[in-house]
């Protein structure tokens, strides 16, 4: 019985103390700055830090919060917020994972990031989107794929096929993005 409550306690504590940071943007957030591959220019935008790392023995413990507080969310804003959020910090996790020499892992990383952002499209038809946030949508489109360039200049060019993939994916949604606000 004290086994059962104790378990109970833990998964409680998990989900109260993280269940704030996902509905806004913290403070704690890093600037991954490096060249775009078609231009000099750096896009300023700050990706979040992504704490626990996909090699970490815990990270599933991390992704299993997260997918649940993805369900609990039921308005869109906060639920596209929600999911910038672990698209940025997916980003980023996939250049701190490729620093670590994990490439493979970092490539995984991405794919699953993006993934989010392709959630954030679909979301989207269900908000009347204003420019502001609009423009927020673009210029994190903009560094992820500026990220993404990044990191294929730094694999070889097999691993690199899979960044520029994800790149194209990030493309692609962010198209789709701009389709439904030409339909409003």
């Amino acid at each position: 019985m004290k086994r059962v409550l104790l378990f109970f306690v833990f998964i409680l504590s998990i989900f109260l103390s993280s269940s704030v940071s996902h509905a806004k943007e913290t403070g704690n957030q890093d600037t991954l700055e490096v060249k775009q591959a078609t231009s000099a220019a750096i896009i300023e935008y700050n990706l979040a830090y992504p704490g626990i790392l996909p090699d970490h023995p815990l990270y599933k413990l991390k992704v299993f919060r997260d997918k649940i507080s993805a369900a609990l969310i039921s308005d869109p804003n906060k639920k596209i917020d929600f999911y910038l959020l672990q698209t940025d910090k997916g980003i980023l996790a996939s250049a701190m994972l490729v620093d670590k020499g994990k490439v493979d892992l970092a490539m995984e990383t991405a794919l699953k990031a993006e993934h989010n952002y392709t959630l954030i499209s679909k979301e989207v038809e269900k908000i009347s989107l204003t420019d502001d946030f609009s423009k927020k949508l673009h210029t994190a489109s903009l560094k992820h794929q500026e990220v993404l360039s990044s990191l294929a200049k730094r694999v070889s060019k097999e691993q690199a096929k899979t960044f520029l993939t994800v790149s194209d994916f990030s493309k692609r949604n962010w198209q789709t993005i701009e389709e439904y606000k030409a339909k409003l």
